[in-house]
């Protein structure tokens, strides 16, 4: 992207959103300081499960609720048998379960937690910024749920538009699992697209060890992709792993059973990928 230097400045005198209403999940700390109650008070990971250990309580559901709902919760807990009008606080010491993936022309690719209510300068600006071969459009790759089913829905934005001319309505909120591809100069309009066959590399996201993209090679097959990506994390869900093709009305999502392939031995659900394709390794549900 031209004009680095602008972006930057337009970035840094930006005001931060304030974190109110982040709710909580698998991989996030903790801090909670009841007062008075030193055993009670310190550092809680959120588990796989969505649950803290606390001593006297045992395990509490907290995934899905922000900081003051779990403080309410703990209070009326603690309350009903152990202490009187307890003061509890609850922060988070880190941000791990929201996740955005940012790939294409950044200064540095890769996964990012969502801390706040992050927009794409946010994001960009903790990814370093455009590279030096990056265009004009960004592409958004966002699941939305409805009636029980998955959507995907591609939001273009104008990067120039925002970061050049000040048009803040380029500036959309992310959401969980969003993808992020900033597209390349000399592509030109084509990469308003997030799918691109001519790029000869595939993109592997979600609870893989290394997300990101990837040389295609002839033969690849979506094991072998992931593979590639390092292998599965301990919260993924294997068996809904979803391969996305195409772009546009002419989108194709095949859906593979990982775990039956690798523990199971079904080869042949071990479908051959293209170049262009994305696989997306979802996280359990509990």
């Amino acid at each position: 992207m031209k004009n680095l230097a602008i972006f930057l400045l337009v970035v840094f005198i930006s005001p931060c959103a304030l974190a109110s209403e982040y709710r909580v999940g698998s991989g996030d700390i903790l801090g909670i300081e009841i007062l008075d109650e030193t055993e009670l008070t310190g550092e809680y990971p959120v588990t796989i499960k969505g649950t803290i250990r606390m001593f006297l309580l045992g395990d509490v559901k907290v995934s899905a609720l922000t900081t003051e709902e779990i403080a309410d919760k703990l209070r009326t807990l603690l309350t009903k048998d152990y202490i009187r009008n307890p003061q509890v606080k609850v922060l988070i010491k880190e941000y791990n379960s929201h996740k955005i993936y940012v790939l294409g022309e950044v200064s540095k690719p890769g996964t990012y937690h969502l801390k706040e209510k992050n927009t794409i300068m946010d994001i960009l600006l903790e990814a370093g910024g455009p590279s030096n071969n990056a265009g004009d459009l960004l592409s958004i790759l966002r699941t939305e749920s409805a009636d029980g089913k998955e959507n995907l829905t591609h939001i273009p934005v104008n990067v120039t538009k925002l970061f050049i001319h000040g048009d803040m309505t380029q500036n959309v909120k992310l959401y969980d699992r969003d993808i992020i591809y900033m597209s390349r100069r000399d592509r030109g309009d084509i990469t308003s697209r997030f799918f691109e066959k001519e790029m000869n590399i595939f993109f592997v996201v979600g609870e893989v060890k290394k997300p990101g993209s990837y040389e295609y090679r002839n033969g690849y097959t979506v094991l072998n992709a992931i593979l590639d990506a390092g292998g599965i994390t301990e919260y993924a869900s294997p068996n809904r792993t979803k391969l996305i093709r195409g772009e546009g009305k002419t989108r194709q999502t095949f859906y593979i059973k990982i775990g039956d392939i690798t523990e199971k031995g079904k080869t042949e659900l071990d479908i051959p990928i293209k170049s262009g394709d994305l696989i997306i390794v979802p996280a359990s549900i509990f």
